[in-house]
């Protein structure tokens, strides 16, 4: 999760939990932005599903990887349309949190 190891967090539960108002911006944000470039309206409770996920999920560690398949298509909407996500991005890479080459 991205937030988590922007963040530092030892796993998703505590994202999730420490970094509540960040999560959900990044969601929206990228809900936001997947509607305006595909054209497509995501149901109501887009957050609700994805945090009853990281419940089930709370104990895995968070990690930033298959950049290809996670994380590239989001990046590639540009800044003006996931600001928040790419720049965590960009933290973790200042930080040498990544293991592949980020562009």
């Amino acid at each position: 999760m991205l937030v988590g190891t922007a963040k530092e967090c030892k796993s998703v539960g505590q994202a999730g939990a420490d970094h509540t108002e960040l999560v959900e911006t990044v969601v929206n944000e990228l809900v936001a932005a997947v509607s305006e470039k595909e054209g497509i309206k995501f149901s109501e409770g887009s957050m609700a599903r994805l945090a009853a996920y990281t419940d089930v999920v709370a104990d895995f560690p968070c990690a930033v990887k298959e950049f290809e398949w996670r994380n590239e298509y989001f990046y590639k909407l540009g800044d003006e349309a996931c600001p928040t996500h790419n720049g965590l991005l960009r933290e973790c890479k200042e930080k040498g949190l990544l293991g592949f080459e980020f562009p």
